[in-house]
């Protein structure tokens, strides 16, 4: 089943189940960062996130999925010596669940320290998402590619 065939909860919820991803489930991840990357992103140029960009980086990284009616609906690089999140991608058509909540906590719970991310600055609706979560910002910022993005940490 993929996350199109899913219709939004009255309750806002569906079960997941939170695990490591396995190496055979690495290209499914990369298509789904791809996939939401890009439709999230607007403010990014077209195509900006590509499959191969998240392999990449996963290398370094460990990788937790959501899943729910087999599907991987849910995507976490976790980069351990910084307790860092590197990526959280929710598939676009199941966003609304609490996957992405559930990712985060997740990663509270493997963290051996506060969580940080980063965040573009015009992504308000990510951001808004980290501030319910208990997110503050750190006073880091950057530019990455013209775009100004903000560290976020918690804990």
């Amino acid at each position: 089943m993929s996350a199109s065939h899913l219709t939004k909860a009255v309750c806002k919820t569906l079960p997941v189940k939170i695990r490591s991803a396995e190496p055979d489930e690495s290209n499914a991840c990369a298509a789904l960062y791809e996939r939401a990357g890009n439709d999230a992103f607007t403010w990014r140029p077209k195509n900006w996130f590509k499959a191969e960009d998240f392999l990449a980086h996963a290398r370094n990284e460990e990788v937790y999925i959501a899943v729910a009616h087999g599907a991987i609906l849910g995507i976490l690089a976790f980069f351990r010596p910084s307790n860092f999140i590197h990526s959280l991608y929710v598939d676009p058509d199941a966003q609304g669940f609490g996957i992405g909540t559930a990712l985060i906590t997740a990663a509270e719970k493997i963290a051996d320290g506060p969580l940080s991310l980063k965040v573009d600055e015009p992504n308000t609706r990510a951001r808004n998402f980290y501030e319910r979560l208990g997110f503050r910002a750190a006073g880091e910022t950057g530019v990455d590619a013209g775009i100004r993005w903000l560290r976020l940490t918690r804990g």
